[in-house]
């Protein structure tokens, strides 16, 4: 899904043809929504994050990049930030959003930011593509359960990651069901040839500190036609939690931090 989304994003905020409307379901408020993602893997009461997406042609001088990007804060039980960047080429869009209770903040580009009710469509097309810590099952759920109770039985290399100690496991190709989970492949995660993908968890508490997937997309796609990307593509999925429970982390209203 985020892939397409990318597409449709991009076509809107990098200067093209806007693209027909589409059809959103209304979200949870924002305090069910952070109560959700609290029940997942990440035993936290805050923490610092970053998810990435990026799919670069297979080579030559003019091989282009996609480049998709999370960066943002969430501290416990209500308290949200995040950046999401998208950049193809020449063309960038970064839109921001802050949510403190039932409060939200959104802003795009430079824009000053506006005070909005969390069902407007621009914060749930936003909240639709980005892989915040506002989806229910944000590094968590029963698929990734799944994964970590059979990781945890392979053999693993003790690495410092992000400042804490973990455990790296080489998931390889039969994670594949709990990729598909995180709607950042689409259609390529399903095409991909060369899966592969790994998984750190914490020494303390087992919970996910690094994600990293890479696959390649050796056939054209609608989406990377529409992205305007020749197939041989590779892709690379990347996720990273940071500055577990650290006091310091904070989430506070624009302009009154």
């Amino acid at each position: 899904m985020l892939v397409a989304a990318v597409a449709l994003s991009l076509s809107a905020g990098c200067g093209d043809e806007p693209s027909e409307p589409r059809e959103i379901q209304a979200l949870p408020t924002a305090t069910s929504q952070a109560e959700a993602t609290g029940v997942g893997a990440l035993p936290l009461d805050r923490f610092a994050y970053q998810a990435s997406l990026t799919l670069r042609e297979g080579g030559g001088e003019d091989a282009r990049e996609l480049f998709v990007s999370t960066q943002g804060v969430y501290v416990s039980p209500d308290s949200h930030s995040f950046t999401y960047r998208t950049q193809l080429g020449q063309g960038e869009a970064k839109q921001d959003l802050v949510i403190v209770g039932d409060s939200v903040w959104y802003r795009e580009g430079d824009d000053p930011w506006e005070k909005v009710p969390i069902d407007s469509e621009r914060v749930t097309d936003l909240l639709a593509v980005a892989f915040s810590a506002l989806k229910p099952n944000f590094l968590g759920g029963q698929e990734f359960e799944r994964v970590r109770a059979n990781v945890i039985t392979l053999p693993s290399a003790e690495e410092f990651v992000n400042e804490t100690r973990t455990y790296h496991y080489e998931v390889g190709p039969e994670g594949r069901q709990y990729l598909d989970t995180l709607d950042v492949g689409d259609e390529g995660l399903r095409a991909a040839q060369d899966l592969a993908w790994d998984l750190w968890l914490a020494r303390d508490g087992s919970w996910p500190v690094r994600l990293q997937a890479t696959g390649t997309v050796a056939v054209d796609l609608t989406v990377l036609e529409t992205l305007e990307l020749e197939a041989p593509t590779q892709w690379e999925i990347l996720i990273d939690i940071s500055r577990p429970n650290d006091p310091t982390l904070e989430v506070e209203p624009p302009g009154e931090a």
